[in-house]
């Protein structure tokens, strides 16, 4: 499977089935949710890539020591806007909970992977959770006289 020393293989689960978990064919498991066949990181590749961003950022926020992931989906999420791009290669986001030391999850975030140089790297995401205020407060127009029958409902 593994070409480089300490490389990371990319697996595909073989067919994405609601309520089914998938294994990858070194045993390791997929996340519960997918939502289409596609490369995702595997669990123990989730935590590989948690572990080299404490790594790299240790002077940064603290993390807890270990992720699972429960839900994931092709593409990335943009910490702006709070969409979704699809890429060619394999990019996706996953909700992850971010586990305590008694595995006991602590919180749930939407992160991004993606493959590259033969292993999956992690980049948190942090989207806009406020509401969108409508423009102008403006409310929808009634039609006072809606329940006359035979008449249209489109004008």
């Amino acid at each position: 499977m593994t070409s480089i020393a300490g490389a990371e293989a990319l697996h595909t689960p073989e067919r994405v089935v609601p309520g089914r978990l998938e294994y990858a064919p070194d045993g390791s498991t997929f996340a519960p949710i997918l939502t289409e066949r596609f490369p995702y990181p595997t669990q123990s590749d989730a935590n590989a890539a948690h572990r080299r961003l404490i790594g790299a950022s240790a002077a940064g926020r603290p993390y807890p020591p270990a992720v699972r992931l429960f839900g994931c989906k092709p593409g990335a999420l943009d910490a702006e806007t709070a969409r979704v791009t699809r890429y060619r290669g394999p990019v996706v986001h996953c909700a992850t909970d971010f586990l305590d030391g008694d595995g006991r999850a602590v919180r749930r975030e939407a992160v991004n992977f993606y493959y590259h140089l033969s292993h999956w790297t992690m980049l948190p995401v942090d989207p806009p959770r406020a509401s969108v205020a409508w423009r102008d407060r403006e409310g929808s127009p009634r039609d006072l006289w809606w329940w006359v029958p035979g008449r249209s409902r489109y004008r």
